[in-house]
C-alpha cells in the first residue's frame, strides 16, 4: 500500500512539474527575452477573412515563448548542455572553448560556405558606390567600414565541431577590391585590429570592448582626416562589470562577468531626441564644442561608437533603420559626412536592401542593341516611403554577366531622364534591379519605362513598358 502511494505521489509531482510552465502563464509569463529576436505574437484564429490553418502550430510556438519562468528552465539547461557537453542548446550561440561564445550567425563566414556570388558581391559594391556618388554630389563626405566577426579575428576558440571549412575565401577579402575599383572610401578594420596583440574583442559578447571600440573609431576618424581626440591620454578604469549579449542569451538568469575598459572622460555631448539607451533606432545628439555634422546608418557595433562620435561632432544623426531613408535625411539634416557600418555578417544586405534613393542621373553612349527577353518591368509605390515610385524587375539571364549595370529611361510627356538603378540580389537570384523615382517627376498620367542592361562599351535595350500613374499599385491597397 505505501508503495502504491508512493507511485501515486511520485506521479503527481511529475504531472504537476510538467504542467507548471503551462499553468504559471496565468500568472507569470515569460514577456521578455534576451535573445537577440522578436517574441512570437498570440495567433489569430482567422486570417484575412478566413480561418487560420496554422493556428495550433503558432500556438506551439507562442508558448515556447511564453511559458512561466522560461529563464530558470532555459539557463538550467544552458548550464547542464555547456557545462558537461560543450554544446549549446540555443540556436543563436556557438560555445567555445575556455568560456567563448560567439554569435551563431557568423558561421558562414567563418567556414566561407553560403558565400555572396560574384554577381552578389558587384551588386553590394556597385550599390554602396551609388549611396558613395549619390552623398558626395550633395557636398559631404563618404566612408564605409565593416567591423570584423569575432571569430573572423578569434577564431581559435571556437568549437572542433565547426572546423570543417568549406573554403578559405570571405565576403569581406572579395568585396574589397570590388570597393577598390569603385573608388569607395573604406576604412579597413580588419588589418587593424589584427595588427593588434592585445583581444579586443569580449569573450561573451558578439561585439569588441570599449579599446576596440576606441580603435575602431580611430581608424575612420583617421580615414577621414578628421581631427579628434584619440584617448591615448585618457584614462581607462579597467573594470569586471560586463555581461555579455551572448551571455544573457544563453544564461538569462545567471552569467559570469567579464573585464572592460571605461574611459574616463567628460561626456560634451546631449540628446535631442527622447532617447532610452543607444540601442534606440533614432538618436540625434547635439554637442557645442564639437565641429561638423554626421549622418551614420549603424548596426548593434554602432552603440559603443555612437558616444565617440556624438562627442566630436557637433550635431550627429545616428539610425539603424533598412533600407536608408538617405535622400530624406540629406535633404532634412545636410549632414557634411555619411558613414555608413555594417558588420561583417550581415554584408549581403548592402545587394538585397538598396537604400531609399534617386538613382543618380546617367547618359549612354552610343546607340543601345535592341534584344528580345523576358526581363520584366513593375512600378509601384514605395513601400518604405509613399513620395516615390519604385521600379523594379528581373532581367533575364540571357543578358547577364558578373558586371553588368542596369539603366532606366523614364519618359514623361516631352521630358525624358535616364537614371542608373541599383543591381539586387534576392531568393530568385542576383539578376534584379531597383530604381527609386520622386513622385513630383512624374506630373503626367502616363509614364514611359525603357530598361537597359550592359556594360561601359555595349549596351542593350531589354524591354519597354507604359504605366498609367492612375491606375499604379499604392502600398496598404488590397
Amino acid at each position: 500500500m505505501k508503495k502504491k502511494k508512493g507511485s501515486i505521489i511520485y506521479m503527481a509531482a511529475c504531472l504537476l512539474l510538467c504542467m507548471l510552465p503551462f499553468v504559471g502563464m496565468a500568472a507569470v509569463p515569460t514577456n521578455s527575452t534576451t535573445e537577440n529576436r522578436t517574441m512570437t505574437a498570440f495567433p489569430k484564429l482567422k486570417k484575412e477573412g478566413q480561418w487560420n490553418v496554422g493556428f495550433m502550430k503558432e500556438l506551439g510556438a507562442y508558448f515556447e515563448d511564453h511559458f512561466a519562468f522560461r529563464p530558470v528552465f532555459v539557463t538550467a539547461d544552458s548550464k547542464i548542455q555547456s557545462g558537461i557537453f560543450q554544446v549549446s542548446n540555443m540556436d543563436t550561440v556557438i560555445v567555445g572553448t575556455d568560456g567563448w561564445l560567439y554569435y551563431a550567425a557568423t558561421l558562414d563566414d567563418y567556414l566561407g560556405q553560403n558565400l555572396l556570388s560574384e554577381r552578389g558581391i558587384f551588386n553590394a559594391a556597385h550599390n554602396l558606390s551609388l549611396i558613395k556618388q549619390s552623398v558626395e554630389q550633395k557636398g559631404a563626405s563618404f566612408l564605409l567600414t565593416v567591423p570584423p566577426n569575432k571569430n573572423s579575428l578569434y577564431g581559435e576558440h571556437m568549437p572542433y565541431y565547426d572546423q570543417r571549412k568549406a573554403g578559405s575565401s570571405k565576403n569581406i577579402e572579395r568585396l574589397e577590391p570590388e570597393l577598390a575599383k569603385w573608388n569607395v572610401p573604406y576604412a579597413d578594420l580588419f588589418s587593424v585590429f589584427q595588427k593588434e596583440k592585445e583581444v579586443l574583442y569580449l569573450k561573451r559578447d558578439s561585439h569588441w570592448n570599449e579599446k576596440g571600440a576606441i580603435l575602431a573609431y580611430n581608424t575612420m576618424l583617421d580615414t577621414l582626416d578628421c581631427e579628434h581626440e584619440n584617448y591615448e591620454a585618457v584614462e581607462a578604469l579597467r573594470m569586471k562589470t560586463e555581461y555579455g549579449d551572448l551571455n544573457k542569451m544563453i544564461y538569462p538568469l545567471c552569467g559570469e562577468p567579464e573585464w572592460n575598459y571605461q574611459y574616463q572622460k567628460k561626456e560634451t555631448y546631449h540628446y535631442v531626441t527622447e532617447t532610452q539607451s543607444v540601442e534606440d533606432a533614432w538618436i540625434q545628439t547635439k554637442n557645442k564644442e564639437g565641429e561638423g555634422s554626421l549622418l551614420m546608418f549603424r548596426d548593434s557595433f554602432g552603440n559603443t561608437l555612437l558616444p565617440l562620435m556624438a562627442d566630436t561632432y557637433e550635431d550627429g544623426y545616428f539610425s539603424k533603420e533598412i533600407p536608408y531613408p538617405l535622400d530624406t535625411y540629406m535633404e532634412q539634416y545636410h549632414p557634411q559626412t555619411v558613414i555608413v557600418e555594417k558588420v561583417e555578417r550581415n554584408l549581403d544586405e548592402f545587394a538585397k536592401e538598396p537604400p531609399v534613393m534617386t538613382g543618380p542621373a546617367a547618359t549612354l553612349n552610343g546607340t543601345p542593341d535592341p534584344i528580345n527577353t523576358d526581363t520584366d518591368v513593375r512600378m509601384e509605390e514605395s513601400e518604405y516611403a509613399p513620395d516615390y515610385w519604385k521600379i523594379s524587375g528581373t532581367l533575364d539571364s540571357s543578358c547577364v554577366e558578373t558586371d553588368t549595370r542596369v539603366f532606366i529611361k523614364v519618359t514623361v510627356g516631352e521630358t525624358e531622364a535616364v537614371y542608373e538603378a541599383f543591381t539586387v540580389s534576392d531568393e530568385q537570384g542576383d539578376n534584379g534591379y531597383v530604381l527609386y523615382l520622386p513622385k513630383n517627376q512624374t506630373l503626367s498620367d502616363t509614364v514611359c519605362i525603357d530598361v537597359f542592361a550592359g556594360g561601359d562599351k555595349r549596351w542593350c535595350k531589354v524591354c519597354t513598358e507604359e504605366f498609367l500613374i492612375s491606375q499604379l499599385p499604392v502600398s496598404g491597397e488590397e
